[in-house]
């Protein structure tokens, strides 16, 4: 068995969008590229047959955001997009090469099952939800970026109301051992629905070190 850490990097493209109307009230958000994060991993060699891999990534990116109201931009502010995630993977060696007690290498495949806590994209709804005291539409989004507070006031409900998304996986990647500390080296593709919006899944790479125990 053993436990380590890793560095993450999405291949996918956040989409931009608007939601609303620009011409009387709407929002409209940025797209952004390959979110970035690092995971905790753990892993047990021991079980027959396959062996068992838990990872809990943190992953996320900033993206720009700008309220309408009757056509003119108010103005432009920027919130956080970020997925904290646990896989569970069931992995099978295809290859492996070792030197006994020295040195390891092996190229593996595996599948699992993995659960998401998404934050949301801004829309219209999320902002008038966000500051039910406000009278209208319209001064919700005023309020939305009206000021560091009320910017932090609308981070933290969509903090609250973040998504929860499950959905499964397909894995394969690299492991070098040398000693007690391991190299690994995983390509992912993630089967989860709207983590990315409209999308049904997503690739990621990561590499790690672990240490056996």
């Amino acid at each position: 068995a053993g436990f380590g850490a890793y560095g993450d990097f999405d291949l996918l493209k956040y989409p931009d969008g608007i939601s609303g109307n620009k011409a009387t009230s709407g929002v409209e958000y940025e797209g952004f590229d390959n979110a970035k994060g690092f995971g905790l991993l753990f892993y047990i060699d021991a079980i027959p047959v396959v062996d068992l891999e838990v990872d809990l990534e943190f992953v996320g990116n900033i993206y720009k955001y700008t309220p309408y109201i009757g056509g003119s931009a108010l103005s432009e502010g920027e919130m956080p997009w970020g997925r904290v995630s646990t896989y569970m993977t069931l992995r099978k060696e295809i290859l492996g090469l070792s030197i006994p007690l020295l040195a390891k290498a092996q190229l593996y495949g595996g599948l699992g099952f993995n659960k998401h806590t998404v934050l949301p994209v801004m829309t219209v709804d999320f902002i008038q939800s966000a500051f039910p005291s406000a009278s209208d539409l319209e001064a919700a989004l005023t309020e939305s970026t009206s000021s560091d507070d009320q910017m932090e006031k609308l981070a933290t409900y969509m903090l609250d109301n973040a998504d929860k998304i499950s959905g499964f996986h397909l894995q394969t990647g690299l492991r070098g051992k040398l000693l007690m500390l391991n190299v690994f080296i995983n390509a992912r593709y993630t089967i989860a629905k709207d983590v990315i919006p409209d999308k049904s899944g997503f690739p990621s790479l990561w590499v790690g070190l672990a240490l056996g125990i």
